[in-house]
């Protein structure tokens, strides 16, 4: 693996099963991996036999946990010094159990978070994957809209269309606001009903193989005032200068400044509540994040969203957002729609 950084004296001993899977590919929901010069897992009974021909395979030494202990003897029998644990994803409670073993405790946060942010050729596959679903998903989902629906019942939709379409499910709650509830960024889809001139704001992603996408889109059913369309073509067109101008190299407070200068000559800025964009890979969030209080550096391979938006208290939201793949020419986008603004007609 690219850079991997652990060794016998530096071990790391992960704890959480989203880790696991980038590591060795597999759940370790009922057991424990230690990343030192080899990676040895060790698997609870209830398990064992379910994935140990998988991992042996893919050569990673498994040994049968029947207590904590047995990491700790295993940490020591390799003469561990220093033992690496994700402080991000580690309890308090947890935390002092491991110090009271004897070993320098020191934080693996952003070693792995480094480490997981630069994707093989295989993530960048399954996340292309999991951005064709949620598009078709999408579109398909928008044959049902019709006066009266609620979002509830679109948001249903949506989630169906997903697995139909060949996902193993959405990767977060998807969010389906009308009106006025498309300026709250997180809101909750609930019971109102879809009437005519109104906006439409939908955000949702597919799971595909434990890699997710994201996307958020933002029409209009019936007649949008001018207003709308003035500010929704700046969203767009900050959106579309991030898309132009990300360079590797970039550091992710600039990255943030691309979209934020084109709303600011506007007397937008203010109403871009939250940050460009978010890492995107096992998580929907994830190390890197665009925002103007972030300094760290794009580089290749890096997998993540694009989305500006501006929201207005009690009238409307407008966000437009791509999962986007960062090579060495550029930004190169998973989505293949138009962002143009979609005026949907009621039908007859």
């Amino acid at each position: 693996m690219k850079n991997y950084p652990f060794s016998n004296e530096n071990a790391c001993l992960v704890l959480d099963d989203l880790t696991s899977q980038y590591f060795i590919k597999s759940s370790l929901e009922e057991g424990y991996l230690v990343l030192a010069d080899k990676k040895t897992c060790f698997i609870d009974a209830r398990s064992y036999l379910g994935v140990k021909d998988n991992l042996v395979k893919d050569g990673i030494d498994i040994k049968l946990l029947k207590d904590i202990s047995d990491v700790k003897d295993f940490l020591t029998e390799i003469k561990a010094k220093n033992l690496y644990l994700d402080f991000s994803r580690t309890t308090v409670k947890a935390y002092n159990e491991f110090l009271s073993w004897g070993f320098n405790i020191k934080d693996s946060s952003e070693i792995i978070s480094e480490m997981r942010s630069q994707k093989t050729s295989d993530e960048i596959e399954k996340t292309i994957i999991a951005c064709e679903i949620a598009e078709k998903a999408l579109y398909s989902a928008l044959e049902s809209l019709k006066k009266g629906i609620t979002e509830l019942e679109l948001k249903g939709i949506i989630e169906e269309k997903i697995i139909e379409h060949g996902a193993e499910g959405t990767s977060f709650e998807t969010i389906v606001a009308f009106s006025k509830n498309s300026a709250v960024p997180h809101h909750k889809s609930n019971g109102t009903r879809l009437e005519k001139d109104m906006p439409i704001l939908i955000d949702m992603g597919a799971k595909y193989k434990g890699y997710s996408s994201d996307i958020t889109r933002t029409m209009f059913f019936g007649n949008p005032s001018k207003d709308f369309v003035d500010r929704y073509n700046l969203v767009l067109k900050a959106n579309l200068t991030a898309e132009k101008s990300i360079k590797c190299g970039d550091m992710t407070d600039n990255a943030d400044g691309y979209a934020r200068n084109v709303l600011e000559k506007e007397g937008l800025a203010k109403y871009f509540t939250h940050s460009l964009g978010h890492g995107i890979g096992l998580e929907v969030h994830e190390y890197p994040f665009l925002s103007p209080k972030r300094k760290n550096e794009l580089k290749e391979n890096m997998l993540f969203t694009i989305e500006p938006g501006v929201y207005f208290d009690g009238e409307y939201g407008i966000r437009i957002e791509d999962t986007v793949l960062l090579t060495k020419d550029g930004i190169k986008r998973l989505f293949t729609d138009s962002k143009e603004l979609m005026i949907i007609k009621e039908k007859n």
